[in-house]
């Protein structure tokens, strides 16, 4: 089974405020699951979200060129 990570933990990952992370998690732009008050994010999800903004980054950098 994939790690369960807290708001708090993503928030020292990403390095952002904890309201970014649960806003993040309310609108589902963060893929995570809502147990009792507090959201819970997959590892996985949490990398494959990263990798896809930065992808997504890219893409737009690379097109303004």
């Amino acid at each position: 089974m994939d790690d369960l990570l807290t708001v708090l933990e993503v928030m020292n990952y990403l390095k952002v405020c904890r309201a970014t992370v649960q806003r993040w998690c309310k609108e589902g732009k963060l893929p995570a699951v809502k147990i009792g008050k507090e959201y819970r994010i997959r590892r996985s999800d949490l990398e494959r979200w990263y990798e896809t903004l930065l992808q997504d980054r890219t893409a737009v950098e690379v097109g303004m060129r």
